[in-house]
């Protein structure tokens, strides 16, 4: 099939689409044949490809990304974006849309909607990603080469295990050479992590706010939920210093975008709404009117792809040079969370993300879309010197002492959930957090120095994180060999790495048969080619495929250590389909594994840093929201997607794939120094229950709903969703 011009299948069911059955086969029985058709090849070991930016660039001011996209790579239905999931594996789009132009409104908003009904699916498969799995092999060393060139990986060579699963995610660009939400030859590139942080939500608010202020020439902001709120408002202030600079210095405009998914009827016809100025300073976002921001231009989008094709990316790119990957959302949440702050060419493919995402032209233009910045090497190859670590980086300095900082944190938590309990004069329940007025760290480090200097005992520690119902510490004494509470990681200097993306397009039809996608493929050839171990942290952990992963590599012999919330939006899992909670998966797991494989599956609730019992998100007074995976120390995919059903089948979802011993270490080293989890979460291996030392389960836990009464609750945890209250 030709990659450039090949009818678009959105949908690629393994049980029905004979073509990825025919593709599977002939890559179990050929192990020496090319991975990838000569055309997939091409697009993405060719540096000098044309790829959307640059195409964008040369073009005129008012053309839109799409009309790039369908130029460069045919007529396919908004590669990802608005596909409306055809009845039939290779059924031809032009004459599917002159049918539906044929057809009355009623049928037109329905089928947009996804909600008639198609011969030929069945998505009601138990584990729609079962083909996809068996058809996984190791690369031969021919493919192994093949694979090696599919990216820019300069004199930073990938990992065999890399290789592995990089070239899954490959195999969906079959069907959709956009599949991945980025240019082909940009998919897999290089980059470094001067710093990370594992905190609450205003740690990480104030590290996009430090880099908003020093932006030159322009912003791309996505997340997916916005709502007026103290994170929000820490944004509106950073915006609003910049915009004072901007004016003092007399420089040009900063031109930003800022795309958040808030339902809009209007979203039935076209996904992508534009934001008039009316409504995204009104009182439900409360950005600001461009006569308070002189020194910016502002740009908004609305996107959701309905019913159930949520925009659920959370990044920011500033002036094509940095690009930061979150978990949180621009909301006042109770959530300790996570966040990479990322340089080199691999931002290039973020930059190129958020345009495929945006869809529609700029106004005004993205300033530095004719400008690519150069990255330097020197005589020897090498580029360390390119890249500032530690107290050297220019947003660390800015940070100051991290000591005092950590302790502050927590403070300011503390103060923060005060508010959060008790309405406003307005009547409004509204997180009070503390603004950074003036105080803009310049520096890593001094962000760093600030926000980790704060925690100095165990009362700090516990001040900071409580961001909901206030509850007190438990763990008055830190378990043995347990590290210090540092929210910011400072990683140790190091040469740029192989980086991929790994993304996930949105899918608005409901049902369980997109898993064809990038993510999906990453997600499960971690587990089908891991050695050693496994680790996932992630608020829930319910979507089929996943689970059953799982279980196989345990019974492979590999150690699958799995941290998740107890109670995370147990309301919304307990839905028709999307899984069940964590506590019944974690007894289905145990229960489902044989006694001689049962100590290779470790699954644990999380547990606050001064907590020694695991804390019940249903109480909304602490959640995890952390979403990583790390195989074998060596590689990890960090990012926006959770392993729960909506992430799996139908979110649009960022994630970034690295080839980095040293980083995932010194990440899984910040998650076990920030949480107790891995001292006091642990469940019995033998049913799946938490239980102390005495062997009491936890106090107020309640029975799972059964029956009608299951389903009346999974009904209420989805509005909860809908109105951004719910586990996003």
């Amino acid at each position: 099939m030709s990659t450039t011009n090949s009818t678009y299948n959105d949908s690629v069911n393994p049980a029905t689409n004979t073509q990825f059955q025919r593709q599977s086969t002939l890559k179990m029985n050929n192990h020496n044949q090319n991975f990838l058709s000569s055309q997939l090849r091409s697009l993405l070991s060719n540096p000098e490809n044309t790829t959307i930016t640059s195409a964008l660039a040369s073009s005129p001011a008012h053309t839109t990304v799409q009309e790039i996209a369908e130029k460069l790579y045919g007529p396919h239905r908004d590669h990802g974006h608005h596909a409306h999931h055809l009845a039939k594996s290779g059924e031809d789009v032009s004459s599917t849309t002159q049918e539906g132009e044929k057809q009355g409104g009623v049928d037109k908003i329905l089928e947009k909607l996804h909600m008639k009904e198609h011969e030929g699916r069945d998505e009601r498969l138990k584990n729609a990603a079962e083909e996809q799995w068996s058809a996984m092999r190791p690369l031969s060393n021919e493919q192994l080469d093949e694979i090696r060139k599919c990216g820019q990986w300069g004199n930073f060579p990938p990992s065999e295990l890399f290789l592995n699963v990089y070239a899954q995610s490959l195999l969906p660009l079959e069907t959709d050479s956009l599949k991945n939400l980025v240019s082909p030859s940009l998919i897999g590139s290089t980059g470094v992590i001067p710093l990370s942080i594992i905190s609450v939500i205003p740690d990480i608010i104030k590290h996009h706010a430090d880099l908003i202020v020093r932006a030159q020439h322009e912003i791309f902001l996505a997340t997916n939920f916005w709502e007026a709120s103290g994170a929000a408002q820490t944004i509106v202030d950073a915006i609003k210093e910049l915009s004072r600079r901007v004016v003092e210095e007399k420089r040009e405009k900063v031109v930003i975008k800022l795309m958040y998914d808030r339902g809009n009827p209007q979203q039935v016809i076209d996904p992508h709404q534009p934001v008039d100025v009316k409504t995204y300073t009104g009182d439900k976002v409360k950005l600001p009117a461009p006569d308070q921001i002189p020194g910016c231009l502002l740009e908004v989008q609305n996107y959701h792809q309905p019913p159930v094709g949520t925009f659920h990316a959370k990044y920011m790119v500033v002036d094509r040079r940095i690009a930061i990957l979150n978990s949180n959302n621009m909301q006042d949440r109770v959530n300790v969370e996570m966040m990479t702050h990322i340089e080199g060419p691999i931002v290039q493919s973020f930059y190129d993300m958020a345009l495929i995402s945006w869809w529609k032209s700029f106004s005004p233009p993205l300033p530095l879309i004719n400008h690519k910045p150069i990255y330097g090497i020197d005589e020897k190859g090498n580029t360390r010197g390119l890249y500032q670590f530690g107290n050297d980086h220019p947003v660390i300095e800015s940070k100051g002492d991290l000591e005092n900082s950590a302790n502050q944190s927590r403070k300011v938590l503390a103060e923060h959930h005060a508010q959060a309990i008790e309405p406003d004069s307005s009547n409004n329940y509204r997180q009070n957090m503390v603004k950074k007025e003036e105080l803009w760290d310049k520096s890593d480090q001094d962000e760093a120095d600030r926000v980790d200097g704060q925690f100095t005992s165990e009362n700090s520690i516990n001040t900071h994180l409580n961001t909901g119902t206030k509850i007190d510490a438990t763990d008055i004494d830190p378990p043995p060999n347990a590290a210090s509470f540092k929210p910011i990681i400072l990683h140790s200097p190091h040469d740029p790495f192989p980086v991929a993306l790994v993304n996930r397009p949105p899918r608005g039809r409901p049902g369980h048969g997109d898993v064809f996608v990038p993510q999906d493929q990453a997600w499960l050839a971690g587990f089908k080619f891991a050695k050693k171990s496994i680790f996932v942290q992630t608020p829930t952990f319910n979507a089929v495929p996943v689970v059953e992963a799982a279980l196989e590599a345990c019974r492979r012999g590999v150690l699958v250590q799995i941290y998740v919330d107890l109670g995370f939006n147990d309301e919304g899992e307990l839905l028709p389909f999307q899984g069940g909670t964590n506590q019944m998966i974690a007894t289905k797991m145990y229960s489902n594994l044989s006694d001689e494989h049962k100590n290779n599956l470790e699954i644990y609730w999380y547990t606050g840093k001064d907590q020694k019992t695991p804390l019940n998100a249903v109480k909304k007074s602490r959640n995890c929201h952390i979403k990583l995976m790390i195989v074998d120390e060596q590689i990890g995919i960090q990012g926006n997607g959770n392993q729960d059903t909506q992430s799996w089948f139908h979110s649009q979802e960022i994630n970034i794939l690295i080839d980095s011993t040293l980083i995932v270490k010194e990440w899984r080293k910040g998650i076990d120094s920030n949480q107790n989890t891995l001292h006091y979460g642990k469940v019995s291996s033998n049913d799946g229950i938490w239980r102390d030392d005495q062997g009491n389960p936890l106090k107020g836990e309640k029975p799972q709903p059964k029956g009608p009464f299951k389903s009346l609750v999974g009904v209420k945890g989805a509005i909860q969703r809908v109105r951004g209250e719910g586990g996003f």
